[in-house]
């Protein structure tokens, strides 16, 4: 009796939507990370070195996921992230970064990303956040968190002057206040202090800073922060409310949290970034007027 040829058996054909796109300008980058993704079981669909090539690529590969840094020869990392979200929203993104900063934290919120990869974290730790991404989870290095629940120290104060360093809380809302050339009694009024405690307040800044005169201090004062200005830039920190830099901090511990067993819900995540959003602007706003803390809806 003939035997019968065992049927041929092909390969099943790529999904689409599979796999992991790598987008960092640096080949070195790019292997490790590519090593690190094959070693685990997952795939890589495609990578490049600029920002200019993935805007072509990755739509029309569709991955699951774009690990991308943050800052590009040809364009931020934020900008391919808004870019991508619009071409297709179920491309999720993850940053990665080596200034594990506010600012490049609220950067990647504002603009859709998952996540935010630390270069400094070990290959497990980034592992592990390139697996919640992919679940469908928010994923944030640690490192932000530290970060935010330590104020005016680390790398959002490393370009501040070190005499700014030395003022405490009190004082530094005091100095705020001088840089925008606030008499004292208005000072006063504004901090509810007693105006024999803001001229004491103002002694201390002045003596702290080395400077001779309160205008001296209030230009020096004024272009010390001028970096840190933008609220969107990790600037929050210098607002002179207290319960607006609360606010901020929470929306942004909020949406770096782990705690959720679920994968959030394209409503919580907006809902996320409304909270920050809108903090921010109420940041803008103060330094220009009279606030209102945002409600948290």
């Amino acid at each position: 009796m003939a035997m019968m040829a065992e049927p041929e058996i092909h390969p099943p054909p790529p999904l689409a939507g599979r796999g992991v796109y790598l987008l960092d300008d640096h080949e070195v980058v790019r292997r490790g990370l590519r090593h690190l993704l094959e070693s685990d079981g997952l795939s890589i669909a495609g990578e490049s070195g600029s920002a200019h090539r993935a805007f072509r690529r990755i739509p029309a590969l569709r991955p699951e996921l774009v690990i991308l840094d943050d800052d590009l020869p040809d364009g931020s990392g934020a900008d391919v992230c808004r870019a991508i979200a619009a071409a297709d929203p179920t491309i999720r993104c993850l940053l990665m970064t080596g200034d594990a900063n506010e600012a490049v934290l609220i950067d990647s919120i504002l603009a859709g990303a998952w996540g935010c990869l630390s270069k400094q974290d070990g290959s497990c730790e980034q592992l592990r956040l390139i697996r919640r991404a992919l679940a469908g989870h928010t994923a944030y290095s640690g490192r932000f968190r530290t970060a935010l629940v330590t104020p005016l120290v680390g790398p959002a104060t490393q370009s501040l002057d070190r005499r700014l360093l030395t003022l405490t809380r009190q004082e530094m809302n005091t100095a705020i206040r001088l840089g925008r050339g606030l008499t004292n009694r208005q000072i006063s009024q504004e901090m509810s202090l007693a105006d024999k405690t803001v001229k004491n307040l103002t002694s201390t800044i002045l003596r702290k800073l080395g400077m001779a005169s309160r205008t001296q201090a209030a230009v020096f004062i004024t272009r010390a922060l001028n970096s840190s200005d933008d609220p969107a830039d990790g600037g929050y920190r210098f607002s002179p409310s207290p319960a607006l830099i609360a606010e901020v901090t929470a929306a942004l511990l909020a949406c770096t949290s782990e705690s959720c067993t679920v994968p959030p819900t394209d409503e919580v995540r907006a809902r996320g970034v409304r909270r920050l959003t809108d903090a921010l602007m109420a940041i803008r706003t103060d330094r220009m007027g009279p606030h209102l803390l945002p409600g948290r809806t």
